[in-house]
């Protein structure tokens, strides 16, 4: 089965218009195709339920970001954010250093291309409003970050104080690379979770990408970019405009169905 016949497939067999059905392929390949597709797709009130769960988890992360964007916006840093730094940067892990500056990697530059082409193989493959959400939500997620850093105003870590790799650009609280890796791998992860059915594809899908965004507060912190609460802030901001960007696709998912026009 090539790639190309897994789109088509996916894209007749599930568009995730819950309540319509479509006619079943009458070619044997086509509904192998098909069946194999529908195997990795929960029904769709499970989808349902997720992604209830899911957004209200992402909901508790609303008062904490607020409290702490404050507390930074008075103070430039806290104590135990030097020496949690200061303890993060002394791993001497064999590639412990080249994970970290490669997992930052991923939130620089290559950021937009990654977002861009995962959004459109999703709607390639028939799964138009994620795609959607996935590029908006993450570019309307990302220059609010900014506007957030500069009422904050926060300033990045010296090396007075740990080290610094270099030198960086706009303000510290929150850090942009985690923001990024919460509202776009955690949606990734999102609907991960909400349509893949559970086995062995689901769990490594899961875990891969749970630990980006996992490692990419580490890496912040280790490569001098972040203090510990810059990140702390970012996860929860990040937290919660991945709560709304679930919340927006768990509306439009809901919506009732339109009537078919009638054929006279």
């Amino acid at each position: 089965m090539t790639g190309l016949e897994l789109a088509e497939a996916l894209y007749r067999r599930y568009d995730l218009k819950m309540d319509v059905e479509r006619t079943p392929a009458t070619n044997p390949v086509e509904s192998s195709i098909e069946s194999k597709v529908a195997d990795n797709i929960v029904s769709p009130p499970r989808v349902k339920r997720r992604a209830r769960w899911a957004a209200l988890v992402f909901l508790v992360a609303l008062s904490l970001s607020a409290g702490l964007g404050l507390l930074a916006n008075h103070y430039a840093y806290f104590d135990w954010d030097v020496s949690l730094a200061r303890s993060i940067q002394s791993i001497a892990l064999p590639g412990f250093a080249m994970l970290m500056i490669a997992v930052s990697f991923l939130g620089g530059w290559m950021a937009w291309p990654i977002v861009v082409a995962s959004g459109l193989a999703l709607i390639k493959i028939g799964l138009r409003q994620e795609g959607f959400i996935c590029i908006a939500g993450t570019a309307v997620g990302g220059a609010l970050n900014l506007l957030f850093k500069a009422l904050v105003g926060r300033p990045r870590p010296t090396d007075l104080l740990i080290n610094v790799t270099r030198a960086y650009r706009h303000e510290s609280f929150p850090s942009g690379h985690v923001v990024f890796f919460i509202e776009f791998f955690g949606f990734l992860f999102f609907l991960s979770y909400v349509l893949l059915e559970r086995g062995r594809l689901r769990r490594i899908v899961l875990t891969v990408l749970g630990l980006l965004i996992a490692l990419v507060g580490v890496s912040r912190v280790y490569l001098g970019a972040h203090w510990p609460s810059d990140v702390l802030g970012a996860y929860l901001a990040g937290g919660i405009w991945l709560m709304l960007m679930i919340e927006v696709y768990r509306r439009i998912k809901e919506r009732p169905p339109k009537p078919a026009p009638e054929i006279r």
